[in-house]
């Protein structure tokens, strides 16, 4: 029973140490998803969706209610012989009112319109993709950050690991001292220098964990996971990379897509713009003096009246300057190709520096073990050296450090190596 007990825990660790660890990929996910940014994914959706469905509004009947009432300085009448002529016959023909009233109701309903309700829908639309793809630039830049303060804490833990390693070596070669100065062979100065590089030891291991601590915060609070500051980071494995370009995949590469069909769009718009619209029409209006008005100077009185009809607009004026807005649409796309090309042959530029950087870490890295072991056995031999009395304390202390130096210095270039790695997977969006 006690056993199934023991088994069960231990499960229960090892369930939770795994749920402890995270990657670098990860970190990139939650940062992104936890960025405030990320939610005017949403607002420019709805955004474009309600433009959209505007532009599409041009075809529905569009209808206005008016009033007015005006009063004239003068109106339509007859001239008084032809007013004489209607009394001698019995019709008294007094004239319009000189205060007229009418509310008129005028719907007009769209027909063609040449392309521009079109044009404008697919405005908006790269409009709302130029948004999006916006967006996607300022996302793609937290990587730089993430990879930043992710292989900083790997670094760090490193060289608070290779500390630990260099105080248990100092404490044992404390603890020969102590043994040699109680034999007569050492004097407590020399055990004084092995403290004094002890109390250095842990001054440093004290700067990096609060160093350590400040990364592993920054972290957490750009992924908005507080697990981060207590979590494992695993350090990626190690992967060739290769020169092919990947620039294509980067959101800068459909940033300027969106905007040449932005442009495109706003073309067609101005195509639109010069071609004539026709559509249908009705008026219909209660009033005084009404459409009949040689009834209405005979009875005055409010009637119904009403008009249909169709109707031809064509905006001429609009020839007037196609030609200068065409051409600084045209002047707007060479820009941005301009620009797109420049894009790209300084990434290309940034991936070849990268390539060189990751290979010049793979030679130095190369060598770094080879270092190590030979400052380990220099490091042994004047240990026994310091033993048989042939060097000082001063000259192990040296030695020690040396070494030390050497582990760091790989760690170093592990860390570079494997950030310089990333880097390059994030230059080429991969």
């Amino acid at each position: 029973m006690n056993r199934i007990v023991v088994v069960c825990i231990c499960c229960v660790w090892c369930m939770l140490h795994a749920a402890a660890q995270v990657t670098v990929d990860e970190c990139q996910r939650m940062a992104q998803e936890n960025y405030p940014l990320i939610r005017q994914y949403d607002l420019v959706e709805k955004m474009t969706g309600l433009s959209v469905s505007n532009a599409a509004k041009a075809y529905l009947p569009q209808v206005t209610l008016s009033a007015q009432a005006t009063y004239q300085s003068d109106v339509a009448s007859f001239p008084s012989e032809i007013e004489n002529l209607f009394s001698l016959i019995g019709v008294d023909m007094h004239g319009l009112n000189r205060d007229q009233y009418r509310v008129m109701l005028d719907v007009s309903q769209m027909i063609w319109d040449g392309g521009a309700t079109k044009a404008r829908k697919e405005m908006e639309r790269a409009e709302g993709e130029v948004s999006r793809q916006n967006i996607a630039v300022e996302l793609y830049a937290l990587g730089k950050r993430v990879n930043d303060l992710y292989f900083g804490i790997l670094l760090l833990e490193e060289q608070l690991a290779q500390n630990g390693e260099m105080r248990r070596l100092l404490q044992e070669n404390y603890d020969k001292v102590s043994a040699m100065i109680s034999n007569g062979v050492a004097l407590p100065s020399d055990l004084d220098a092995v403290e004094v590089e002890l109390l250095t030891s842990q001054q440093q291991r004290v700067q990096i964990e609060s160093s350590l601590a400040v990364y592993r915060k920054m972290l957490a609070i750009l992924v908005g996971d507080e697990n981060i500051e207590q979590a494992t980071l695993t350090k990626p494995a190690y992967t060739d990379v290769w020169t092919e370009s990947g620039i294509d995949e980067r959101p800068e590469m459909r940033l300027f897509d969106a905007q040449i069909s932005r442009l495109d769009a706003q073309r067609r718009g101005i195509n639109a713009s010069i071609m004539p619209q026709f559509g249908a029409f009705a008026q219909g209006f209660y009033g005084n003096p009404g459409l009949n008005m040689f009834n209405d100077m005979i009875e005055n009185r409010w009637t119904w009246n009403y008009i249909v009809g169709v109707r031809m607009q064509w905006n001429i004026s609009s020839f007037y300057t196609r030609k200068n807005s065409l051409s600084k649409l045209d002047l707007a796309r060479k820009q941005v190709e301009n620009t797109r090309e420049t894009f790209r042959f300084n990434t290309a530029l940034q991936l070849s520096e990268e390539q060189q950087t990751v290979e010049r870490l793979q030679k130095v890295a190369a060598d770094d073990a080879k270092i190590i072991a030979l400052r380990t056995s220099i490091r042994q031999a004047a240990e026994a050296k310091l033993q048989n009395g042939v060097i000082s304390v001063s000259d192990l202390l040296a030695e020690l450090t040396k070494e030390n130096n050497a582990k760091i210095t790989r760690s170093i270039h592990e860390i570079e190596l494997l950030k310089s790695i990333y880097d390059i997977k994030l230059t080429r969006n991969e």
